[in-house]
C-alpha cells in the first residue's frame, strides 16, 4: 500500500483469519444452541456439546496463530533496496554507488551515482504504528529519500565537497503533519529519518531492510 510517497508493507497471515472465522462459527453454533435450549427446553447434547468444542478448538489454533502473528510481525524486515559500492580508480574519496530500490519482493530499475565520501548513506522517513497495528499485520512505513556520501573524519565533512542525490521527490505531506501534529494520530508511534551508511566494497551488494525501528543493512 501507498500514501503520499510512503510504501506501508501489509502482511495478513490467512492461517490466522481461518483460525478466527473457526472460533467465530463456533460462537455462532454455541449460541444458537444455548438459545434453542431456552426456547424448547430441550437439551441436545451433541449439538450444544459439538458447537462447545468447535468453539474451544477456534480458540486455541486462533491463540497459536495469533502468537505466531504477532512473533512475525515483531520481526518482520522488508527488503527495500540493493546497494553496490565500488572506489573509482584515480578520484580519492570518491565511488560509484549503484541504487535498486525493491518493492514487492521485486526488483526496480538500477541507478548509478556518483558519490564523494568515505562511506555511502542511504535512508528517509520512518512511520513507526503502535505495535497492535504490527500484530494485525500493518508493517513500518517507508519513504526512501536521498543517497549521498559520508567522510569519517569530521574535518573532511565540514570542509570537503558533499554529494546527495534526491530519491522520493518532494516532501511528503504525511509526514510533516504527523511530525508536528503527533498527538492527532494515537495508532502512530513516531515518524522520524533514518538512515544506514556503509563503506564501499567491489564486488559486495548489500540489501536494504526496513524493520520495526527503521533501516538497516547487511551484506548479501
Amino acid at each position: 500500500m501507498q500514501t503520499d510517497g510512503f510504501t506501508i508493507p501489509v502482511s495478513i497471515d490467512r492461517f490466522t483469519v481461518l483460525a478466527a472465522l473457526l472460533a467465530i462459527l463456533g460462537l455462532a453454533a454455541f449460541v444458537s444452541g444455548v438459545v434453542d435450549l431456552a426456547r424448547q427446553r430441550k437439551f441436545r447434547f451433541f449439538r450444544l456439546g459439538g458447537s462447545l468444542m468447535l468453539l474451544l478448538c477456534g480458540l486455541v489454533v486462533f491463540a497459536i496463530a495469533g502468537w505466531a502473528q504477532t512473533y512475525r510481525a515483531l520481526t518482520h524486515n522488508e527488503l527495500v533496496a540493493h546497494i553496490q559500492a565500488a572506489p573509482l580508480v584515480g578520484q580519492p574519496q570518491t565511488m560509484s554507488v549503484t541504487y535498486t530500490p525493491v518493492r514487492d519482493g521485486q526488483d526496480g530499475v538500477p541507478l548509478t551515482y556518483s558519490v564523494k565520501g568515505d562511506e555511502w548513506l542511504l535512508g528517509g522517513d520512518v512511520l513507526k504504528w503502535q505495535d497492535y497495528l504490527n500484530i494485525m499485520g500493518v508493517n513500518t512505513g517507508y519513504r526512501i529519500t536521498r543517497l549521498q556520501g559520508l567522510y569519517q573524519d569530521a574535518n573532511d565533512e565540514r570542509t570537503k565537497e558533499h554529494t546527495a542525490y534526491n530519491l522520493g521527490g518532494t516532501t511528503s505531506n504525511v509526514y510533516t503533519f504527523l511530525k508536528n501534529h503527533a498527538t492527532l494520530a494515537p495508532f502512530v508511534r513516531a515518524v522520524y529519518g533514518n538512515y544506514v551508511a556503509m563503506l564501499p566494497a567491489p564486488g559486495v551488494t548489500y540489501n536494504v531492510y526496513v524493520s520495526t525501528s527503521g533501516y538497516w543493512t547487511a551484506a548479501r
